[in-house]
């Protein structure tokens, strides 16, 4: 993790930890305007959310956070060219609740981000 924050760091990129939506609203009137691609790995959401992932890592975000950081994305000035969402890994969840999830994640990303 720490090579991740230091090579980040090294080519300009900026990594926060443990909180997306506030940190999100910083950067995202500098992109205004420019083509972004959103790629979200469902393993940022807490295993309470999403435990089916290949790295469930206790402390990650709530799924209203990450809906939130969805919708203030596609209530910016930012043009989304693109967007994925990894890491899924089904067989882990016999509830199937991330793969409601990442639906739910996928649909308001296509509402939100298709104009």
């Amino acid at each position: 993790m720490k090579e991740e924050f230091d090579w980040a760091k090294e080519v300009g990129l900026h990594i926060s930890k443990f909180e997306v939506l506030e940190p999100l609203k910083e950067v995202l009137p500098k992109l205004a305007g420019r083509p972004v691609y959103i790629t979200i790995d469902i393993d940022v959401l807490d295993p309470a959310h999403a435990p089916g992932t290949g790295t469930v890592d206790a402390g990650g975000i709530t799924s209203k956070e990450l809906l939130a950081s969805i919708h203030a994305i596609a209530n910016s000035g930012v043009n989304v060219v693109g967007a994925d969402l990894v890491e899924i890994a089904p067989i882990y969840d016999t509830s199937e609740m991330t793969a409601n999830t990442a639906s739910k994640i996928i649909r308001e990303m296509l509402l939100g981000f298709v104009k």
